[in-house]
């Protein structure tokens, strides 16, 4: 008899403490559910204050960049020279395209009013041979759950002049190698114009690695030949070093 009441007498302590780790669990379940609410609303105050310090530097950048751009359109084929020097956006001219790219007069990047959001990017061009407009635009829309909206401009390209017609010339047996893309097929043909995908990879690449400082990559072939020229400058000054203090040989003699 006295083992049975002991035997009940601790199985009742178990379900005390049993009870007693599940309450302390339920109210420290409860504690961190508080500290996470707490950890968004600092979050969320965050980010507001960055948003509004984004905009505001957003603001001050425009005349600057206004002022590159007038720079800008003064270097000769100074865009194309850029993406042909990208070691991604290059690849994706063709030799048509370039040949429009020579008409590319200005390049834009903006930012929505609020940055999250999106941005667009125009391409204003000069009066050329290969389509109507002006200005070709790409926008980009981001939405909640991860995925965005990429808007291009329909292309009004004038007669025998579009990527298709080229295509079908080399059908029909132009000397140029067969190659089916084209950069303008980015913005893309009627109906296609708008897509919605989880990542425009070109327009990130003009936006993050071509916006920012361009003149990196204007620099990049100037760069290489320096190299290579500077190479065979230290070749002939070793050749000559028992010669002339500045290595150079006089040609009149």
């Amino acid at each position: 008899m006295v083992s049975n009441r002991a035997k009940k007498s601790r199985t009742a302590a178990a379900d005390d403490d049993d009870q007693f780790e599940r309450d302390d669990m339920l109210l420290a379940i409860e504690k961190l559910q508080e500290a996470q609410e707490e950890l968004e609303k600092v979050n969320e105050e965050a980010n507001e204050k960055i948003l509004a310090i984004e905009q505001k530097y957003n603001e001050m950048r425009e005349p600057v960049y206004a002022k590159r751009n007038e720079v800008i359109s003064s270097i000769p084929d100074f865009w194309l020279t850029a993406f042909l020097n990208h070691p991604t956006l290059g690849d994706l001219l063709t030799e048509e395209d370039q040949k429009i790219f020579k008409y590319l007069d200005s390049l834009e990047v903006e930012d929505f009013k609020d940055p999250r959001k999106g941005y667009c990017i125009t391409f204003n061009f000069k009066v050329n041979p290969y389509f109507e407009n002006t200005e070709l635009t790409k926008t980009i829309k981001f939405f909640d759950e991860g995925t965005l909206r990429s808007t291009g401009t329909t292309i009004r390209w004038k007669e025998g002049k579009s990527p298709a017609d080229a295509r079908n010339d080399l059908e029909k047996g132009n000397k140029r190698p067969l190659n089916l893309s084209s950069f303008f097929s980015w913005f893309g043909f009627p109906p296609e114009g708008t897509v919605e995908v989880e990542q425009d990879v070109v327009a990130e690449l003009i936006k993050e690695d071509l916006w920012p400082n361009p003149i990196e990559l204007l620099n990049n072939e100037d760069d290489e030949d320096y190299t290579e020229d500077d190479d065979d400058d230290e070749g002939d000054e070793d050749d000559n070093d028992e010669g002339d203090e500045d290595g150079c040989e006089n040609d009149d003699e």
